[in-house]
């Protein structure tokens, strides 16, 4: 059994039991926020905080910045000028696929949008006027852009992607630096009472899961071999690179063109 499908086991186990415990005790949630809510939801990080503000204004505008790119790249992979990008042309449209599939549609257009689950600072418990729903549960209290799941911790997690076809250490590595990047955002959220901790684990869930899908999709379509090789090149024809003096220009990139310099 290869580490990734063991990987995928263990992942979809804590998914199950993570949503058993709050299915059984939906007042994790409330626990956990009431601690947050203390000080008038300024007990870990005030609310105008550097560490609060600029993470939460910040990520949006990474998160289409990273989609733009990876919308250009590709298109400049059709640009002769740009030939040297032909060779990556379907890793952008994973790398593309992954951040419009999670983030985009399952989270921001799908659940978070369908669900409507009151945010904690907006229920009866936190001084709002809406009811408390546990996670999962279909509720009338929200219309657009509710609570569950969370768009910034989903979003902070697409990371994991950097990884996601590369070595077993490498994948390791970014699924680590997911999590923790995650959980950084999640103490965000809920320190302002923005979002429930079930809300911020099963974000981090939806872009993990989103990835296989896409993944699954991808080999079924016989593509997914020449993906990971792509990206396997680029992220050693990168690592060469950065850790070689001298720079970029004019050496061959992973498609055998040049980087720089006009291509015959």
């Amino acid at each position: 059994m290869s580490s990734r499908v063991t990987e995928l086991r263990r992942a979809s186990i804590a998914f199950a039991l993570l949503a058993c415990a709050f299915a059984i005790r939906p007042d994790i949630d409330l626990a956990v926020a009431a601690q947050f809510h203390q000080n008038g939801w300024a007990w870990l990080l005030a609310p105008d905080s550097p560490l609060v503000a600029w993470p939460y204004q910040a990520l949006p505008h990474f998160g289409r910045l990273l989609v733009a790119v990876f919308l250009a790249l590709w298109l400049a992979s059709f640009v002769r000028r740009f030939a040297w990008l032909r060779a990556q042309r379907l890793l952008f449209i994973f790398l593309l696929a992954g951040a419009v599939l999670g983030p985009v549609l399952v989270v921001d257009a799908g659940l978070k949008n369908h669900v409507g689950r009151a945010r904690p600072a907006q229920t009866e418990a936190f001084g709002g006027s809406l009811a408390f729903t546990p996670a999962f549960a279909i509720s009338d209290q929200c219309r657009r852009n509710c609570s569950f799941v969370s768009g910034h911790v989903a979003t902070t997690a697409f990371i994991m992607v950097f990884g996601w076809l590369g070595s077993p250490r490498l994948r390791r590595r970014w699924l680590l630096a997911s999590l923790a990047a995650a959980a950084y955002m999640s103490l965000i959220r809920m320190s302002v009472g923005g979002h429930f901790l079930s809300d911020c684990l099963f974000a981090w869930f939806a872009t993990y899961f989103s990835l296989w899908l896409v993944e699954f999709a991808f080999a079924r379509a016989a593509w997914l071999d020449w993906v990971r090789g792509s990206f396997v090149a680029t992220a050693g024809f990168a690592a060469a690179r950065v850790a070689r003096p001298g720079g970029w220009r004019g050496r061959a990139s992973p498609g055998g063109f040049m980087v720089s310099g006009r291509n015959g």
